[in-house]
């Protein structure tokens, strides 16, 4: 063991590839290891950062050293990117600060990266070496060491990461990135143990080389496509998050203006009643006056407007906001808050989260017109997270939800900004969300981690 360990440091570990090792940690650590913040900027900690790669650096020291000693008793060959796979596989998992697609993402571009970077550096050095013996191949895959951290500080400056990718999105990146590097992997296995290949192998290097080249040029133009793609997403979900907030002022300006009309229909129909009093009272028909006060108690003992009051002004406003709209619709309410005066959320993120949910529950009554509708909600605290539950009757089955709900809406375009909104409110708050079919009810629950701070 201690022979196999001195010729490994002696024929193996020099100095390109320990350059090798740290370069393609720093492009791993900056794509996968730096924290996003609400606001979609990076968070970069540089003694963070620096610990984090040199960590990873030996991550791939060891794994390499493993397979070497494991492999050469039995024969088994393991590409040298297996390393990579394996490291950058781990620090995903381990130390990953984004999401689980932009994870697959970053990683995905990451090992595609680090493997054609490398290729291309060492196959470049062998095609000059044929043709000037007395170059040194160390140039060339030092050159291609530092590109390799140059495209990922470019990466890292239009990253990806900052975004919600969908699954096609990952799927596309992913599968191009991967594609890109089996073809490398395939090439370096055909290369060792088919000699007839070998052989033609050198022949061919430039040709493969400009392969390699194509294959980088397409793991690079693929990336940008799906930091644009994803750029343009965010920003019409943006749009349609500001359309939705004009929307809903325009609906609160217009249920507010219905309000006091009522309320001075309320006060002429006050006038008619002093005056009739009055006149009873003028004419002593004091007996046919106590039945009519009597009467008029009976009516003021019904509030002339519900509202919820929980003593959290965000959550009241919104929840208020949305009796309204059930009380113009006829669509029966309950709704029971327990949360404390004060929540460390946006308000936007509340607004536009409860509006999307509870307005979801509202269509959906009067689209399938119940015999008895309602809509049901319930705020309140579990643990260290804020539950939002909604529901409401439904002729669907769970079956149907399984299968995926079509839209009868006419604008389609813009069906389905309300459950990205969803997802992305809940998403910026490490929250949960899930819509199930129960006894007859439509139920959606949204779960929120409350912030340590505000």
């Amino acid at each position: 063991m201690a022979e196999k360990l001195a010729s490994y440091f002696k024929h193996i570990f020099d100095f390109p590839f320990a350059l090798q090792l740290l370069c393609y940690s720093v492009v791993t650590v900056l794509l996968l290891g730096v924290k996003v913040t609400e606001d979609g900027k990076a968070e970069f900690r540089p003694l963070i950062f620096a610990a984090e790669c040199i960590i990873l650096a030996a991550v791939f020291l060891v794994t390499d050293l493993v397979v070497a000693l494991i492999g050469a008793p039995y024969k088994f060959y393991f590409d040298p990117s297996f390393k990579y796979f394996i490291g950058i596989l781990l620090f995903a998992l381990i130390r990953g600060k984004h999401n689980y697609k932009n994870r697959i993402v970053m990683g995905a571009t990451a090992f595609a990266l680090c493997v054609l970077m490398g290729a291309m550096g060492t196959l470049c050095g062998q095609a000059i070496e044929m043709a000037i013996p007395a170059f040194d191949i160390a140039v060339t895959k030092i050159g291609s060491y530092v590109l390799t951290v140059a495209c990922g500080v470019l990466f890292y400056m239009f990253p990806v990461f900052k975004f919600e990718t969908d699954r096609f999105d990952c799927i596309m990146i992913t599968t191009s990135n991967a594609l890109s590097a089996a073809v490398f992997v395939i090439y370096e296995y055909m290369r060792r143990f088919n000699k007839e290949f070998m052989t033609a192998s050198y022949r061919l290097m430039p040709f493969v080389s400009v392969i390699i080249l194509i294959l980088l040029v397409i793991v690079i133009v693929t990336y940008f496509m799906t930091y644009y793609i994803c750029r343009e997403k965010a920003r019409n979900l943006a749009y349609e998050i500001e359309r939705q907030k004009k929307l809903s002022l325009q609906e609160l300006v217009n249920l507010s203006e219905s309000r006091l009309a009522e309320l001075r229909e309320v006060k002429h129909d006050v006038k008619n009643q002093y005056a009739y009093m009055r006149a009873m009272l003028e004419e002593g028909k004091y007996e046919e006056l106590k039945t009519y006060f009597n009467e008029l108690l009976g009516t003021f003992a019904v509030p002339l407007f519900e509202q919820v009051d929980s003593g959290n002004e965000i959550i009241d406003s919104v929840l208020n906001f949305e009796l309204a709209k059930m009380r113009e619709k006829d669509i029966k309410a309950d709704i029971r808050v327990s949360v404390p005066s004060q929540l460390p959320f946006k308000k936007s993120s509340i607004l536009t989260l409860f509006a999307n949910v509870i307005d979801n529950a509202i269509d959906a009554c009067e689209r399938d017109k119940p015999e008895n509708p309602f809509v049901s909600v319930v705020v309140n605290i579990r643990g260290d997270q804020l539950l939002l539950s909604v529901s409401n009757p439904t002729k669907l089955k769970q079956e149907d939800l399984d299968a995926g709900l079509t839209t009868n809406k006419t604008d389609k375009k813009r069906h389905g900004y309300g459950m990205k909104i969803i997802r992305k409110v809940v998403s910026k708050y490490n929250g949960f969300y899930r819509c199930f079919i129960e006894d007859g009810l439509f139920i959606s629950e949204c779960l929120l981690s409350i912030p340590n701070e505000v």
